[in-house]
């Protein structure tokens, strides 16, 4: 099979202290393989450092040891950001846009027109289950559980190969959680690579084609 994300002896290392600093280290030589068309789970207790590692891929901080590519290209060439998705762990979004300008704005960034935003907006939306009543509502008065949904929608703007979920699940009930699980099977079975980080066992049961398990890094 053709692995889409190979990682290497990732290693992260963190100064803590403010006189003495000291380095802790959060990731300590982690290699493993995702390949294309499988959901692949990331499990680990909180602070385990799922979420270090999908920050690694994603460039958001930069590792202290090792390599890792997405999709052929080393996590240094940004330019493969437009083939992947990503849902962090607490999204954070624009406080006074509803959820259609959200979109909108997200679709704009990948050079979509006005009417193929719109349109890939408003199907999004309705994919991720909520309600069109909510669409004009500005996301400051979005429950937890409706934000999720936002950031779900969100990672699949520019129709991504890979999807990069950390606690998909977070703050929905159990209806939304078997929705999302829904979601998650079916971009499977359109071919798409899901990673997927979770500490609910039972989630990545039901999903996961291959699992790994983090411990303390």
């Amino acid at each position: 099979m053709t692995a889409v994300i190979e990682i290497e002896n990732l290693v992260k290392d963190y100064e803590v202290g403010f006189w003495r600093k000291r380095r802790v280290r959060a990731l300590d030589n982690l290699s493993l393989t995702v390949n294309q068309g499988e959901i692949f789970g990331f499990l680990g207790a909180n602070g385990a450092g799922k979420t270090t590692t999908l920050k690694l891929l994603m460039r958001l901080i930069f590792p202290s040891g090792g390599s890792a590519r997405i999709l052929g290209h080393d996590i240094s060439d940004i330019s493969m950001h437009s083939r992947i998705g990503y849902l962090p762990e607490n999204p954070y979004f624009y406080d006074y846009l509803t959820a259609l300008e959200f979109l909108n704005f997200c679709g704009q960034v990948f050079g979509y027109s006005k009417s193929d935003r719109t349109n890939r907006a408003k199907e999004l939306l309705t994919r991720v289950n909520l309600h069109e009543s909510k669409w004009n509502t500005q996301l400051r008065k979005f429950s937890k559980g409706m934000l999720q949904r936002v950031g779900l929608a969100q990672s699949l703007v520019n129709d991504p190969e890979i999807v990069f979920l950390d606690e998909p699940m977070s703050g929905l009930d159990p209806i939304g959680r078997r929705e999302v699980r829904d979601l998650i099977a079916a971009l499977r079975q359109e071919g798409k690579t899901v990673f997927m980080c979770s500490h609910i066992l039972s989630d990545i049961e039901v999903l996961c084609d291959r699992i790994a398990i983090l411990k303390s890094g």
